[in-house]
């Protein structure tokens, strides 16, 4: 009867002191991120070779990445494939020596000094401007500095999503899921910033969710919410900066009880008129368009141009690369999708996946506000990234020709990755009865695609630089 107890104790959504999932995480995200950090081309990040060029300043190593054939600090990995067809590729990258350079004469502009301390691109370039300068000891060449800073940023970021984790009372099993998708995963396995954002963003998910699982937050925890929001304000992007109106959130509900009191009655009321309820957040968003075009007619050649511009990008693919069409694949299953070539099957397996952990974790939130609140943030998050986007107006070949079509030119669904994890406060609503049973298949599934999908992820990406 005894070890009926203590195996019932394990709970059906992996949660819980006995849960095992953190450990499972860290020896697949390891794993799979090594095989990344060895195997993808140099620079196969977006904007790989800025990251590279800051990342050896800030430890002093700046060079002339010329002299790999890398003509300005741009993005993407056309001079490698040469390399790659004509098998000189260890010879190039691994063998020769790098030409420091000061920054002052790099051919990108804006360059010329380290990133300011308190900016994201400095915070979220220590890991890997750490990892170069290791590499440089080990041998001075581009190769083994970037493969180094590379190892060691998988190690680090895989490490901090562990310790997450196994930290986070509730919601584990999506935590795994989004960590180990291959727009996270790739982001770890290379020097890009973006890997700190997602951790920082996973590490205030946490805290909210082990706040809203105590019924209370002790002093120690303000704390920790203190250090976080300081934390994601100068190291993430700005776009994720939006995710601490959760601080006021919790402030309301643990500090001002009879504010939260009468925001529960009126989030409640909401929750069971289904017409009021739809009516609002149609409102709601209807608002916030209303207050986007604006803004952006304000800037950008007036509000209809505005109308237009955002219709056309829906009904028409102006340009798979970059534009609204391409969010759907790098959300989760392609990085770069004219680098990696990955087919949309493998990114529609990571919506299903996503969905059914969704739905299997268990039913914590007990709070209608912080339902309908994470709902809210989730969609201004949305509208920051499009607010930005829409605005943004590139020039010059290839796409001159689509600028004046109106095209919105540089979105990428790895801007939204992170802010996934506020589905979570919506499915794991008590009320929210949809429920999936079994945790052991929710696992493997998730597992068995990781694995599946990162290496397809390499096949691809060198199969197009051999071949295409």
């Amino acid at each position: 009867m005894k070890k009926r107890i203590e195996k019932y104790s394990i709970s059906p959504s992996m949660d819980g002191k006995k849960s095992k999932v953190h450990k499972i995480y860290l020896t697949v995200s390891v794993l799979l991120g090594m095989i990344l950090a060895i195997g993808m081309p140099f620079f196969n990040e977006p904007d790989g070779q800025y990251h590279y060029v800051v990342s050896s300043n800030m430890v002093n190593l700046s060079n002339d990445i010329s002299a790999y054939g890398e003509v300005g600090i741009g993005t993407g990995i056309d001079q490698q494939i040469n390399a790659y067809q004509q098998g000189g590729y260890f010879q190039k990258y691994y063998l020769t020596k790098i030409v420091e350079m000061p920054m002052s004469k790099q051919p990108r502009g804006g360059l010329t000094e380290k990133p300011n301390i308190k900016s994201y691109n400095f915070l979220g370039h220590l890991i890997p401007a750490l990892g170069v300068w290791i590499g440089h000891k080990v041998y001075p060449s581009i190769g083994v500095m970037i493969t180094t800073a590379r190892l060691f940023s998988v190690l680090i970021n895989s490490l901090l999503m562990f310790l997450i984790i196994k930290y986070v009372k509730k919601g584990k099993m999506i935590f795994v899921a989004l960590s180990l998708t291959p727009v996270t995963l790739n982001s770890f396995a290379s020097l890009s910033y973006d890997s700190l954002s997602f951790v920082l963003v996973a590490w205030l998910m946490a805290i909210v969710i082990n706040s809203l699982v105590d019924q209370q937050i002790k002093w120690w925890r303000w704390v920790e919410l203190g250090v976080v929001s300081g934390a994601i304000y100068f190291g993430a992007k700005t776009n994720f900066k939006v995710l601490l109106l959760f601080i006021p959130a919790l402030i309301a509900m643990f500090v001002f009880p009879r504010l939260y009191q009468k925001l529960s009655l009126f989030c409640s009321y909401l929750w069971r008129n289904k017409k009021a309820l739809a009516l609002s957040l149609l409102g709601g968003m209807g608002l916030i368009v209303v207050i986007l075009i604006v803004l952006i007619g304000l800037r950008h050649s007036g509000v209809f141009y505005s109308i237009y511009r955002f219709i056309i990008n829906y009904v028409v693919n102006l340009r798979d690369y970059l534009s609204v069409s391409s969010v759907f694949y790098n959300l989760l299953g392609s990085p770069y999708a004219n680098i990696n070539y990955t087919l949309a099957w493998v990114s529609m397996i990571w919506y299903i996946v996503l969905f059914a952990v969704l739905l299997s974790e268990d039913k914590f939130i007990k709070s209608k506000f912080i339902s309908l609140a994470s709902m809210v943030i989730f969609l201004l998050g949305i509208t920051a990234v499009y607010y930005v986007y829409m605005t943004y107006t590139p020039t010059g070949a290839p796409v001159a020709n689509l600028t004046i079509l109106g095209q919105m030119q540089g979105l990428q669904g790895r801007y939204f990755t992170p802010t996934l994890f506020l589905l979570l406060f919506i499915t794991c609503q008590e009320k929210f009865k949809i429920k999936i049973k079994g945790s052991k298949g929710i696992l493997l599934f998730v597992t068995g695609t990781a694995v599946v999908t990162n290496v397809l992820l390499l096949f691809s990406t060198l199969f197009g630089a051999y071949y295409l």
